[in-house]
């Protein structure tokens, strides 16, 4: 898992032009995307420094990702 992660860092840190960081919960996303998938938010920080130093963050730390579905009462 941990590998998966230091490849997708890879991935981000060659093109940050190519995402953008949720401003609420610090998630990467495609520069395309819209709306955050994991929290909903509309929000994004897409300085490419700032994109490449957060998928180095992300990557050195155990997931710890809340989805919007795991705080939904209704399930």
């Amino acid at each position: 898992m941990q590998q998966d992660r230091k490849e997708k860092a890879s991935t981000i840190v060659n093109n940050p032009q190519a995402y953008k960081i949720c401003l609420i919960c610090g998630s990467i996303v495609d520069s395309m995307t819209p709306v955050c998938p994991d929290c909903g938010a509309y929000r994004f920080n897409d300085d490419p420094d700032d994109v490449m130093n957060q998928a180095l963050t992300l990557a050195s730390e155990p997931e710890k990702t809340i989805s919007r579905f795991d705080l939904d009462a209704d399930e």
